[in-house]
């Protein structure tokens, strides 16, 4: 799941940085992401995968894989509560 999690959220902020590879382990203002196109980037995000995120959660998220990761432990959370909205 991880893997279709990086592969759908790796295009989203590829398409929207305009670039056209995305290293997981750099941060994301290297490639020009500012706040509004994080907030474009989150709203995109949850309306895909059906989660949350919050602020903070937003605030924490620097790389590629940071946000992979906080999506994956988004959809956990929401599988554990046995709904499937956030």
């Amino acid at each position: 799941m991880s893997h279709d999690i990086l592969a759908v959220v790796d295009e989203l902020f590829r398409r929207e940085l305009q670039v056209p590879d995305i290293n997981p382990d750099v941060p994301l203002t290297d490639y020009g992401l500012d706040s509004i196109r994080s907030i474009n980037l989150i709203v995109e995000m949850e309306s895909r995968f059906d989660v949350h995120i919050s602020d903070e959660q937003a605030a924490s998220m620097q790389t590629l894989r940071d946000v992979v990761d906080q999506v994956a432990e988004s959809l956990a959370v929401t599988v554990g509560r046995g709904d499937g909205a956030a």
